[in-house]
C-alpha cells in the first residue's frame, strides 16, 4: 500500500465520502486538502466534515484556525509534511478539492521568500487601510500579477510581501513532473450535468441546515475582512441578502452558479495538473458508487 493515499476532486464530487470510508477500513487519519475547512466556526459554507465524522477518523486540518488568521498554500504544505513523516510507518489518506495546495505538496514547487515580521506589518497595514494601497504597491512591483490577483485580498498580500523582498516581479512558479515520495493520486471526475445536479442538492441542503444564520454570525465578527476566510465560497452572496440586495429565491440561484462556475475551474485544474493520478469519470450516481466500490474494493 502507498503511503499516502490522495483523494482529489471538484466540489460535491463525493470524494469527503470515499476518504471517509476509506479512512475507516484501513484505519488512517485523513488530511484535509481544504484551504476553508481549517477555520473554526465555517461549517456548513465548507461542507466540513460532521461531528461524528470527526469522533470516528482523525481529521488534521479541521478546526484549527480562527477566522482571522492567515493560511496559505506553504503553510499547508508545511504542516502535511510533518504529518506524512509523523506516519511514516502508516498510510495516510489526503482529501480536498484545493488544487494549488494539492500540487505544492504532491509536486513540491519553488517557494516564495517571505518575512514573518513583514508580513504582519502588511497585515496590520490592510486591516487599517484596507488593500487599494497595498495592491498599487504591488502593481508598481510586478504588474503582471497584481492584474492577476486583483479580486483576492489574501494573495495579495503575500504577493507583495514576495514582491517586496525580491524588489520585483514573482518568479514563474515550476513543478516537478513526478510526486516527491511514493503515493498514489485519485481524482473524481463527474460530468459537468452530474456536477450541477450534485451541486444545487448540496446548495439547498447548505442553506436548509443553516447556511445563511451561519453567514450572518461570521460576517457580524468580521469575516470578509480576514486576509483568507473572507475567500470562502458564497458568503458575499450571503451578505448581499442580508443587506436586502438578494431574495431567498435568488441568493440560493447565484449560490447554486457560483459554486458550479468554481467547480468547471476545478475540473479543469485536476484534468491537467496531476500527470500520474488515476481519473475515475463518471456521469451519474450509480457510476460513481460504482467507482467508490472498486476503489474501497483495492484495499
Amino acid at each position: 500500500m502507498k503511503q499516502l493515499i490522495s483523494i482529489l476532486g471538484p466540489t460535491a464530487s463525493g470524494k469527503s465520502s470515499l476518504a471517509f470510508k476509506l479512512a475507516k477500513k484501513i484505519q488512517s487519519p485523513i488530511i484535509s486538502c481544504d484551504s476553508m475547512q481549517i477555520y473554526r466556526e465555517l461549517d456548513i459554507g465548507s461542507a466540513k466534515p460532521t461531528v461524528e465524522e470527526l469522533s470516528e477518523v482523525k481529521h488534521h486540518m479541521v478546526d484549527e484556525l480562527n477566522i482571522e488568521d492567515p493560511w496559505t498554500a506553504a503553510d499547508f504544505c508545511q504542516k502535511a509534511e510533518d504529518i506524512r513523516l509523523e506516519h511514516n510507518n502508516s498510510p495516510i489518506i489526503m482529501a480536498g478539492g484545493t488544487g494549488l495546495y494539492a500540487k505544492m505538496f504532491l509536486y513540491g514547487a519553488d517557494t516564495l521568500p517571505s518575512d514573518k515580521n513583514l508580513a504582519q506589518d502588511i497585515r496590520a497595514q490592510y486591516e487599517q487601510e484596507g488593500i487599494d494601497n497595498i495592491f498599487a504597491k504591488l502593481a508598481t512591483l510586478d504588474p503582471t500579477s497584481a492584474e492577476k490577483l486583483k479580486d483576492n485580498n489574501r494573495r495579495i498580500l503575500r504577493a507583495y510581501e514576495a514582491a517586496y523582498l525580491l524588489n520585483g516581479p514573482l518568479p514563474k512558479r515550476s513543478f516537478s513532473q513526478t510526486p516527491r515520495f511514493d503515493c498514489r493520486q485519485i481524482i473524481l471526475m463527474p460530468s459537468a450535468e452530474l456536477s450541477r445536479e450534485l451541486i444545487a442538492k448540496r446548495c439547498v441542503e447548505m442553506l436548509q441546515e443553516g447556511w445563511i444564520e451561519e453567514g450572518e454570525k461570521l460576517i457580524n465578527k468580521g469575516l470578509l475582512n480576514t486576509p483568507t476566510a473572507s475567500q470562502a465560497l458564497g458568503y458575499k452572496e450571503i451578505a448581499l441578502h442580508l443587506d436586502g440586495q438578494l431574495s431567498r429565491e435568488e441568493l440560493q440561484e447565484k449560490l447554486i452558479i457560483k459554486t458550479c462556475q468554481y467547480a468547471k475551474r476545478q475540473r479543469t485544474w485536476f484534468r491537467n495538473q496531476h500527470p500520474s493520478a488515476e481519473i475515475f469519470h463518471f456521469e451519474n450516481s450509480l457510476e460513481r458508487e460504482k467507482v467508490f466500490n472498486k476503489i474501497l474494493s483495492e484495499y
